[in-house]
């Protein structure tokens, strides 16, 4: 040991290791059970652990170092200048649209052109606190009844009766008692706000701020609960009238009563499929009732496991086209509440827009409605036989066949006619070309002075 080291020893370690009282010497004795567990305890720490390099940037020279350093600070400096440069012309372009939007506001709501609810709806995108809280469709309709109030300096305004955004100056919470919580409270800027949109119930009346005194001129959008409510009423009135529409369009629910309807219309959720989506699975029971507004479906049975003659090889599953289902049509009521697998397979051959019944939601409807449903509504399709699929299976593939030839046959004959065209301007080109060589040649002849021959 005292001779020759090796790498990776920890003497020290290993000398402490070989005094300790108890272990066998040479063989002679056995260890004791203590020194035993001690030594098998410890002997790990007289190999020294490789130092752990952290991750980041590769050791080297202290220049490389101070290089890669000095470079990550640059552009860190830069891209803060970056956000520097531009932050102003951020808030200049936003300082703008607010003075644009306020001129818009300070209009009555009945003289607003289009362009000026564009200018407000824009600008009202900008603050979290609307784009966040409202849906959409009451976010594009808020433009048109919501107003700008002008404020001057050290004046208190109450927000009990309605949401208040701050587009210019800025405000403080406020109480009678002057308490010094309310100093405490930051003060309200731009983008901030204070009220609620519809009256606040009891328990959350605490959490929102109701009075306000103004630190500067200020200028506030307004929403009035009464008009917040009035445009609520009259969104669900026009997605009412929609979607009754929709379920009186379809031939089905012709001479439904409108109580019937109504319930059906409760029920109704608007969704967008993407085209080539499989709704229903041929053999499985549907999803859902869909009514048709937008786009058409394709309505798909298979014809079982067919040989391809050409190939020889492997076995395809196809499907033969039973029928399209497009707007003021609609599917799966028979299959939903009679728990009836599908005849056919269902998909979208286009975007589709449609109002959809959940199984739950349609189970639970009253009797009268669910019965009359059921005397009304018939199965999407009825299955067809083996053979008549074949049929049909046949009659298309020879008509995709017909209309590949047709395709093949225009644009051989398109293509010839383009040779042709081509061709005949070139000639057109070469002649013109010579002819204007002739022409040349007959000029530059014609002012050579005629030899005299004597």
């Amino acid at each position: 040991m005292d001779g020759q080291r090796i790498i990776g020893i920890n003497y020290p370690q290993l000398r402490a290791l070989c005094g300790i009282s108890g272990l066998s010497e040479s063989g002679i004795s056995q260890s004791s059970v203590d020194a035993h567990e001690e030594f098998m305890n410890l002997y790990q720490k007289i190999f020294l652990q490789p130092k752990k390099i952290p991750p980041g940037i590769p050791l080297g020279r202290e220049s490389n170092i101070s290089h890669a350093s000095q470079t990550l600070k640059a552009m860190e400096s830069q891209a803060r200048q970056e956000r520097n440069r531009n932050r102003p012309q951020e808030k200049q372009t936003q300082e703008m649209l607010i003075n644009h939007a306020i001129r818009a506001l300070k209009k009555r709501p009945i003289e607003r052109s289009q362009k000026d609810l564009q200018v407000i709806l824009k600008m009202l995108k900008m603050f979290p606190c609307l784009s966040t809280q409202l849906p959409k469709q009451e976010l594009n309709k808020i433009s048109s009844i919501g107003v700008v109030e002008t404020w001057d300096r050290s004046q208190i305004l109450f927000g009990h009766d309605g949401f208040f955004l701050m587009l210019k100056g800025s405000v403080k919470p406020y109480t009678r008692k002057g308490s010094r919580e309310d100093q405490n409270k930051p003060a309200i800027g731009v983008g901030g706000f204070f009220g609620s949109f519809e009256p606040p119930q009891s328990e959350d009346s605490g959490n929102i701020t109701q009075c306000a005194l103004t630190l500067e001129v200020c200028e506030i959008f307004k929403i009035s609960h009464s008009g917040y409510a009035k445009l609520k009423e009259d969104i669900a009135a026009k997605d009412h009238a929609m979607k009754e529409s929709l379920i009186k369009s379809c031939q089905y629910y012709l001479s439904w009563p409108k109580l019937s309807i109504n319930h059906l219309t409760k029920l109704i959720q608007l969704k967008t499929f993407p085209a080539n989506q499989v709704l229903v699975k041929e053999g499985r029971v549907c999803s859902f009732v869909a009514y048709i507004r937008e786009g058409e479906c394709t309505l798909l049975q298979d014809i079982g496991a067919l040989i391809h003659p050409a190939k020889k090889k492997g076995v395809g599953i196809k499907s033969v086209v039973v029928r399209r289902l497009g707007c003021m049509e609609s599917f799966g009521e028979v299959s939903v509440l009679q728990e009836q697998p599908s005849s056919c397979t269902i998909i979208t051959s286009t975007e589709l827009q449609a109002g959809i019944i959940q199984p739950e939601a349609l189970r639970d409807l009253d009797s009268v409605t669910i019965s009359l449903m059921l005397q009304t509504a018939q199965p999407t399709c009825r299955k067809l036989s083996q053979e008549e699929i074949t049929k049909e299976y046949m009659r298309q593939e020879k008509s995709k066949e017909w209309d590949h030839i047709k395709n093949k046959t225009k644009q051989n004959r398109d293509s010839t006619e383009r040779n042709r065209t081509a061709g005949g301007l070139e000639w057109t080109a070469l002649l013109l070309s010579t002819a204007d060589r002739r022409s040349g040649a007959d000029r530059s002849g014609g002012s050579r002075p005629r030899r005299l021959s004597f």
